[in-house]
């Protein structure tokens, strides 16, 4: 009781001084317009709906940062010109963070019994202070809005709100493509009635992406952009993270990145498909899906991994031995740290540009191991 009385408001005063901070360089960069994937969103919804072809240059679009979101994402980005573009940017702001502290609290609801006041702080904390999530803030990405689609779609199944959890997911995956893969987790579970909801969520969302915007665009996106996600040669970039990059910075051909690529995402899949733990199992895919099988994974996709973390760290909080615990701290410490000079670690061999990757690679080879 002592201890309670004492650990709580020491992390609330925490959580109030890394969410203050974080908003205080936010705030530096809203003023100075500098959310560059924002800009991205605004330009691209502006030119759609002025009947402009945002996936090819055509005078309407001239961001110099490609639209890369299939069509469908247009439908949620609607919301945004009816705001002034600082406005819509805050508003985008707020909700990121709010999803980042919803999904932290329902994944501390599903995998604690107890103290779930101490451990959201906790987490909240080490979350708001990761590098992607600072990343992503900073560019103004929709990330954490689809991770907590992600988890909310989840506890939903947890719930047994099987049409609902179907709807949730279904959104995520119009917003971008890669969480339509979990559904594999769904039809492994014979939730058919999720597996239903979440194709007709997906079919409205089509209809309605024809019917407000031009239908070319949805083949002019699997024409030139959809492919280019799997296909893709990828670059040699700190910024990307993936398994593709990884290999590309070991010198594997084209063939032999996108071979290991689909071996490793299946041999994932399979592992995760049959865990006895449903929670590791539907995070584990997410995890497997999105760092692995694309062409690339910004620094910024790796928010990702929160669930993972949050979920092995429950497995293994009471128990007495040390080196799990190093373990997943080390796993943190190479996904959080970044060089603020990127050409730093670009010069420093493969291993120190690949930290991120090799973290989120430890986590996942943990992961395996823990049901």
């Amino acid at each position: 009781m002592k201890f309670r009385k004492f650990i709580i408001p020491f992390l609330f005063f925490v959580f109030f001084l890394a969410l203050g901070q974080q908003l205080y360089k936010l705030f530096l960069l809203w003023q100075q317009s500098l959310f560059f994937d924002f800009k991205v969103y605004w330009d691209g919804i502006k030119a759609a709906l002025a009947g402009g072809n945002i996936y090819y240059p055509d005078g309407v679009y001239q961001n110099p940062t490609p639209f890369n979101y299939p069509p469908t994402t247009l439908l949620f980005l609607l919301i945004l010109p009816i705001f002034s573009k600082s406005v819509a940017a805050l508003l985008l702001l707020f909700f990121s963070l709010g999803s980042l502290l919803a999904t932290i609290f329902l994944l501390v609801k599903m995998n604690f019994k107890k103290d779930n006041l101490i451990f959201f702080l906790f987490f909240s904390i080490l979350f708001i202070q990761y590098f992607p999530t600072k990343f992503t803030l900073t560019l103004g990405q929709i990330n954490l809005l689809i991770l907590f689609l992600i988890t909310l779609s989840f506890y939903l199944f947890k719930m047994k709100k099987n049409h609902l959890s179907g709807i949730f997911l279904g959104i995520a995956a119009l917003i971008k493509i890669f969480p339509g893969f979990l559904i594999f987790f769904f039809i492994k579970e014979k939730r058919y009635k999720t597996l239903l909801s979440f194709i007709i969520t997906g079919l409205l969302g089509v209809l309605a992406t024809f019917l407000i915007f031009k239908p070319v665009l949805l083949f002019n996106y699997f024409g030139r952009v959809g492919t280019g996600l799997f296909f893709n040669a990828g670059e040699v970039s700190y910024f990307d993270q993936s398994l593709n990059s990884f290999l590309l910075r070991l010198d594997f051909t084209s063939f032999w990145r996108l071979f290991l690529r689909l071996v490793v995402t299946l041999i994932s899949l399979a592992i995760f498909l049959r865990k006895k733990d449903k929670t590791l199992g539907f995070f584990g895919l997410m995890f497997s899906i999105m760092i692995f099988l694309p062409s690339f994974a910004w620094f910024h996709h790796y928010v990702i991994l929160i669930p993972v973390f949050i979920i092995l760290f429950a497995k293994i909080f009471q128990k007495k031995e040390l080196w799990p615990k190093i373990i997943l701290f080390l796993a943190y410490f190479l996904v959080s740290f970044h060089f603020r000079y990127p050409e730093i670690s670009e010069s420093s061999g493969f291993l120190i540009a690949s930290h991120p990757f090799i973290g989120a690679l430890t986590l996942w080879f943990y992961s395996l191991r823990k049901d």
